[in-house]
């Protein structure tokens, strides 16, 4: 289904689109996409979830301002972390809890195969890179990687997490997703621990897809030092479970388990899994139920061995991705980012989440409407839910979206980074924004623009050519040479943002220079101004 039909099944307009299928392979190996036409949001429609996201990298290999201040932040200048030739994007970050001059990074290389990993010892004004090993602890070896998470354990251990994908004669052959570890700033690592491999992926729609990971660093958590790693299987036909992995060990072995609930409702359509950690230990694990519309949660109080039923936070109005103009080619998902208060302060233990979803709540989906960022919060562990609170403070028909949540665990601050179009009525152009809470959620200072300089990832002579052909091997050639951005995979499906001692730390796809396929990665220190 994923990649052995040739059919083509393309809308007219994709302005009348709400999600994206693949459904093969043309002859030279191009992926063909299908769009479903937009109906209204009700449970029991079929799901947009039938390709994984990172199949745009293969697609892609296949066709081979001043610094910003206001009165709660000053931002530093901006620094390009990967610093190489070629497009990059998806990102992540993490930084140490026990030295808050080390971080960690990740993303995706798009034309090269490994996953790049990133390493500041300077509170990130200088980075090094390295890539991650293609092969997994049972010796087999992979065509490329992607989606990348990072965390740090309190040991001096940095994990990532990816998927590696098996390509034979540009057929998807086989993924696994695993976990490397280094303990020496990517010099080495170990080899990857596997939490699930099948060879057999690809076949009836079958996949993995973005394992995001999280380390237990509390030092008073009985499970001190666990790494959980949480993400969706699809077994076919764009039915989605959601998984989560733990290790004891420090990352040698795992055991893994489904944590959504069909008791409680679980519809076999979830995608975005985010986990995280509480400062007792509790874990958490939010995800987009795609099939009913909403941001679901679960929890762990036994340090992810058993889990319960699972809760909403929030009902959504679009239910899988959007086309908006930044990012209308690769569609913008949505999904939750959740973290939790482990500060001494008085919002300890305090659960976050923030999401991307359609602005006007008031409306039907709308494909390609203008965006929003949301904010809720819960103070019983994810029982119940405050009102949701708009973050972007920018008055103009502008988008915002691939959020990310970040809670300093030293002050309690709740720090969220996002993209946001408002400095370009044409809605293409984008830039980083960053927002700060120091009430515990319940209002956020003024938004401050982290970018010196916006990225434009659009296409608008190619987005009109695909309303009218679809991804035909013409279309894509013709795109291929009018395209300046790297159109199939644009900024991704996430960014990242960690925070500690008043430093947040966002990590974003940035192509300032303007310069033909030469998305890099960049950062910028976000610091709580003195009083």
């Amino acid at each position: 289904m994923v990649m052995a039909s040739l059919q083509t099944r393309v809308s007219a307009l994709i302005s009348n689109i709400i999600g994206m299928r693949v459904l093969g392979l043309m002859a030279l190996g191009i992926l063909v996409f299908a769009f479903l036409p937009t109906t209204p949001i009700i449970a029991q429609q079929s799901s947009p979830y039938k390709e994984p996201r990172w199949m745009a990298k293969m697609r892609a290999q296949l066709a081979t301002s001043t610094n910003a201040s206001s009165g709660a932040v000053n931002v530093s200048k901006n620094v390009d972390v990967s610093n190489e030739p070629g497009p990059q994007s998806e990102t992540f970050i993490a930084v140490s809890g026990q030295n808050s001059s080390l971080l960690a990074g990740a993303s995706n290389e798009i034309f090269r195969n490994p996953q790049r990993t990133y390493f500041s010892t300077d509170g990130g004004s200088t980075w090094i890179g390295h890539d991650q090993p293609l092969v997994d602890e049972e010796g087999t070896l992979w065509s490329f990687a992607s989606d990348p998470g990072v965390c740090f354990d309190t040991r001096g251990n940095i994990f990532f997490s990816q998927i590696l994908i098996a390509s034979v004669n540009n057929n998807f052959k086989g993924d696994a997703t695993i976990v490397n570890r280094t303990s020496d700033g990517g010099a080495s690592f170990s080899v990857g621990s596997i939490l699930k491999k099948d060879l057999n992926a690809g076949a009836l729609g079958r996949f993995e897809d973005k394992p995001l990971i999280a380390c237990d660093n509390n030092p008073s958590s009985p499970f001190r030092d666990n790494v959980y790693v949480a993400w969706d299987t699809t077994e076919g036909n764009g039915n989605g479970v959601v998984n989560l992995a733990r290790s004891t060990d420090h990352g040698v072995t795992f055991t893994r388990q489904r944590i959504d609930d069909p008791n409680s409702g679980a519809s076999n359509g979830e995608i975005g899994a985010d986990p995280a950690v509480g400062p007792t230990g509790e874990v958490y694990v939010a995800w987009l139920d795609i099939l009913n519309s909403r941001l679901r949660i679960d929890r762990s109080l036994d340090g992810g061995v058993t889990f319960g039923r699972d809760n909403t936070i929030t009902p959504m109005i679009i239910r899988f991705d959007t086309g908006i103009p930044a990012i209308k080619i690769r569609r913008a998902l949505v999904y939750p980012s959740i973290d939790v208060d482990r500060s001494t302060g008085p919002h300890r233990g305090r659960l976050y989440a923030s999401w991307t979803d359609q602005a006007n709540q008031t409306q039907p989906f709308i494909d390609g409407a203008e965006t929003d960022i949301f904010f809720a919060f819960s103070d019983d562990q994810g029982l119940s839910w405050s009102t949701p609170l708009r973050v972007a403070d920018d008055g103009a028909h502008a988008d915002q979206f691939y959020q990310w949540l970040s809670v300093d665990p030293t002050d309690g601050s709740v720090n969220i980074s996002w993209y946001d179009t408002r400095n370009d009525p044409a809605r293409r152009k984008t830039d980083i924004y960053f927002a700060r809470s120091t009430n515990g959620g319940l209002t956020f200072r003024p938004n401050v623009r982290v970018t010196t300089a916006s990225t434009d990832e659009s296409c608008p002579v190619c987005e009109a050519l695909l309303a009218q052909t679809g991804f035909t091997s013409s279309t894509i050639s013709f795109c291929r040479q009018q395209c300046s951005a790297e159109f199939f995979n644009q900024y991704g499906d996430y960014t990242g943002l960690a925070s500690l001692g008043g430093v947040s730390h966002p990590i974003w796809t940035d192509r300032r220079s303007g310069e033909r396929l030469n998305e890099e990665i960049f950062t910028a220190a976000v610091k709580a101004a003195r009083r």
